[in-house]
């Protein structure tokens, strides 16, 4: 899945019914203007090249997150909604860019050497994709200056190592860096660029086949141009289902991710189920978003019961979530840029 200038086509909600807890990203992205200069965090101090932050008592449990900013040169961990660590990083220098997009770690190895750069040392290294991108523990000169992968401080990059198991998420961004304030953050929204095989199905055509995919992380894209909700696992599609839309103003587009836990409320989605919690990593939408994204589907959006209790069912913490206005089309899915899950 994707994210970049353009919207791509993704993931969606509907299924846990959702709501979210009472964590920062809710109040920072989704107060008034005034409001949100009031309870601004206040603005820490700058690290320089080299150093890092690291809090993970701050979360002990939960699913783990990271998100790179290129422009920022920075990294940030999250741990069920919340930030455990920020690192200085230096990525991919002009002509050998590090590219933007949602990637999972696919392997891992304490002592590993470049099989593209021979002699080439990547302590601590974990894989994003087959084509040599990954993060590692290198030389942190203060600018973008590594063959495509993100370096970060050696102690930091073991910390995060120890964290970390493979299929976990990361986000890299151009600019900006997670939980946003601004109307439109993150450019993270680009079309999802999956296999052929996995295409969606034309006229809405619902189907549920999770062997399909057995195993691997669950992703949902919710095509509001579609008015149709994808359900994909390990990058495979194993189910598709029309959804009805309740007239009211456009659904902003925007990625989240399911946290550990669920929130008070009724479900109107699964009825007798809890509901999950979310958090908001962010938002495509032409205007300020005044309500809680989770909120505003859950309170539009309706699916057939049978089918959202299966992907409701599916759900893991560590989903990721994408609702799109635009269709899914080849166009839209295939853009460049910006990578979701797409190892190669």
């Amino acid at each position: 899945m994707k994210i970049s200038s353009r919207s791509s086509l993704w993931t969606v909600f509907i299924i846990a019914a959702m709501a979210s807890p009472a964590i920062e990203t809710k109040a920072q992205l989704f107060k008034k203007k005034k409001q949100q200069a009031a309870e601004t965090v206040p603005t820490r101090a700058p690290l320089q090249p080299g150093q890092f932050e690291w809090q993970p008592q701050k979360a002990p449990s939960g699913p783990l997150l990271i998100v790179v900013s290129i422009d920022d040169q920075m990294a940030y961990v999250y741990r069920n909604g919340t930030e455990i660590g920020r690192s200085t990083v230096s990525t991919g220098r002009p002509g050998k860019e590090t590219p933007t997009g949602v990637f999972t770690i696919l392997e891992k190895k304490k002592e590993h050497e470049s099989s593209i750069y021979k002699g080439a040392q990547m302590p601590n290294m974990q894989r994003l994709t087959w084509t040599g991108i990954a993060i590692h523990a290198g030389d942190l000169p203060g600018y973008p200056a590594s063959a495509g992968c993100i370096r970060l401080p050696l102690k930091f990059s073991e910390l995060l190592f120890e964290q970390t198991a493979l299929g976990a998420t990361v986000a890299i961004t151009q600019r900006s860096r997670y939980p946003s304030q601004s109307e439109k953050p993150v450019s993270l929204l680009l079309a999802t660029n999956i296999d052929e095989s996995s295409a969606p199905i034309p006229n809405r055509r619902p189907f549920w086949d999770p062997n399909k995919s057995p195993s691997g992380p669950v992703s949902l894209l919710l095509s509001i141009g579609d008015e149709t909700l994808y359900v994909y696992r390990n990058g495979v599609l194993i189910g598709q289902a029309p959804v009805g839309i309740a007239p009211g103003p456009p659904i902003p587009g925007g990625l989240s991710i399911m946290l550990n836990g669920v929130v008070p409320g009724d479900n109107p989605l699964v009825p007798g189920r809890p509901m999950r919690a979310w958090s908001v990593l962010t938002i495509d939408s032409d205007e300020t978003v005044k309500e809680f994204p989770i909120n505003i589907l859950r309170s539009r959006i309706r699916v057939h019961p049978g089918f959202a209790k299966d992907v409701y069912d599916l759900m893991q913490p560590g989903s990721l979530l994408l609702v799109t206005r635009e269709k899914s089309t080849k166009d839209t899915r295939s853009g460049s840029g910006f990578m979701i899950m797409n190892p190669e």
